[in-house]
């Protein structure tokens, strides 16, 4: 289930990735502007009017009418920010400035969210200036603009100003996701970890981008105000799945009712792109199916962290749990009643800093959690190198050799075993002491991975006795490597001043199936030539 639920995200986030894509590309608003900028400075009065027109997108429309205004040398500009709405301005009779979508956009009605700047100059006074506002949605029918009228410098460092908080905030997420998500996949394959780190780091990322595209401060730096426009909506429906997922492993408890959430949100994700595309619907109308499924989220939750509580009852992490997902919560709900409340056109950071809060404490202990256990894993290297290696030598051991070729994956085809035997240890050993018969050992290991390593795995059998296997070589490779083994141990033995002098016997042989039942025989034939070699070298 699981697999089908990470195959069906992917394909929605490809989804979102290719509608976005096609945004960036073919989307544009016709904006018809008559006036150049000449000059900056501040505010006045309007009347509201709201106007029946069935030829407008939701059947009204409000117009804004703004009379005798003072203007100073150099003239001023009148600025107002819309939220999914169509723009005409007129100045007396003369339409100067209109915002609405380009004909040729494939889909979509919303002109997105923009900044309108319409320069005032002094021949205009005693004008009338008329601003007709043409909402395209019905959420959108009541949302009144702030008219500015003055320094457009001045204008947009108060709105940097007030939107500070929640760019530094969204910055914050956006930072915070691509760290666990490097993190993460960094991580992923060196330890036993967090599945879910890679998954809250995602899910941060997607608020961070959501957050930071709703504000109106980046509707005066974004050119295309359609693409920032839908944003908001392709990071949202993407926050479920990355978060249910993440929440899933918290829990000790395994249980499919996570997956639940998970499925409908990847419906509601294909059909929101299904009723966007087809013109049916679009994003700003579905979104009340995104929230849905947020609900769907808290209702398993609360569920998953009751049935906890009777599991394990109130342990430190749950507690910390409990206390992050509450900030959530009241945050999201805070939020979503404010969003519902002003129709969309206010934007608040609570449920923003209920989730940066969630992701830096519960990040934070998952990156303690990694770090603990990466360091038992390489306390565990450190066992499997004492398990797997032979001390002396530093070669593979005799129980690395049964591991390997007893893996199931292992197979014996154009397999060579190569057995070699040290002449003469006993002696060394009786004649200068097990120190010298060291040396001897491991100087003649030195010589066989030399000779060998770098196309096998070399193993240390026991006592004198080691072994080379290979895989993918020929006969005829393996006697190169066999003589170039003889010519270097005649070459050390010719220049070392130790006292005694090495003798590596040698055999070996290639898995055969119409002469092997497995390796087992095929070593034995190998350490029957190696023995034969051995008695050969002894009577020389």
């Amino acid at each position: 289930m699981k697999r089908i639920l990470n195959v069906l995200y992917g394909v929605c986030v490809g989804m979102v990735v290719g509608l976005f894509l096609c945004l960036c590309g073919e989307f544009r608003n016709e904006v018809f502007q008559t006036r150049e900028d000449s000059g900056y400075a501040y505010l006045t009065e309007y009347k509201q009017e709201k106007v029946e027109d069935r030829s407008a997108p939701v059947g009204v429309k409000n117009e804004y009418v703004i009379q005798q205004l003072a203007i100073p040398e150099g003239g001023r500009n009148l600025i107002f920010y819309t939220i999914h709405q169509n723009v005409e301005v007129y100045i007396g009779e003369e339409l100067v400035y209109s915002v609405r979508p380009a004909e040729n956009n494939p889909f979509g009605k919303t002109p997105g969210n923009n900044w309108n700047v319409i320069p005032i100059y002094e021949k205009d006074a005693g004008k009338e200036i008329r601003i007709v506002i043409i909402p395209v949605y019905e959420s959108s029918i009541d949302i009144v603009p702030d008219f500015y009228f003055g320094a457009r410098v001045g204008i947009w460092a108060k709105v940097m100003q007030r939107n500070l908080l929640a760019l530094i905030l969204s910055v914050l997420a956006i930072v915070s996701g691509i760290i666990l998500v490097v993190f993460g996949l960094l991580t992923r394959r060196s330890v036993e970890m967090n599945k879910g780190l890679t998954m809250m780091g995602m899910f941060a990322l997607n608020i961070g981008i959501w957050k930071l595209s709703e504000s109106d401060a980046m509707a005066m730096v974004f050119r295309n105000s359609i693409v920032l426009a839908y944003i908001p909506f392709l990071a949202l429906l993407l926050v479920v799945v990355p978060f249910v997922l993440y929440m899933k492993n918290l829990f000790a408890k395994e249980s499919r009712i996570w997956y639940v959430p998970c499925f409908i949100s990847i419906f509601v994700i294909m059909i929101s792109i299904v009723l966007q595309i087809t013109g049916i619907a679009d994003f700003r109308q579905t979104l009340w199916m995104n929230h849905m499924v947020m609900g769907t989220v808290i209702v398993v939750g609360l569920f998953m962290l009751i049935r906890e509580l009777r599991m394990v009852g109130w342990s430190r992490h749950l507690k910390i749990m409990v206390i992050c997902m509450s900030s959530c919560l009241v945050g999201m709900l805070g939020d979503i009643a404010i969003y519902y409340g002003s129709n969309g056109a206010t934007m608040t950071v609570m449920g923003m800093l209920g989730f940066l809060i969630y992701i830096i404490v519960l990040g934070v202990i998952s990156i303690k959690e990694v770090r603990k256990l990466m360091s038992i894993g390489k306390q565990a290297k450190r066992y499997e190198q004492m398990a797997y290696h032979d001390q002396l030598t530093g070669l593979y051991n005799r129980a690395a050799y049964a591991d390997y070729i007893g893996r199931p994956e292992f197979k014996s085809e154009h397999c060579i075993l190569v057995m070699f035997d040290l002449n003469n240890l006993k002696y060394c050993n009786d004649t200068w002491g097990h120190e010298m018969g060291d040396s001897y050992i491991v100087n003649s290991a030195e010589l066989i991975y030399d000779a060998f390593g770098s196309v096998g795995k070399c193993y240390r059998m026991g006592g004198d006795e080691f072994c080379v296997l290979l895989k993918e070589v020929s006969l005829k490779k393996c006697e190169n490597l066999v003589k170039k083994l003889q010519k270097e141990t005649e070459i050390w033995n010719s220049e070392t001043k130790e006292k005694f002098q090495i003798q590596i016997a040698c055999g070996y042989a290639q898995f055969d199936e119409d002469m092997d039942y497995d390796l087992g025989d095929t070593l034995r034939r190998a350490d029957k030539m190696m023995y034969h070699e051995k008695f050969k070298m002894k009577q020389e």
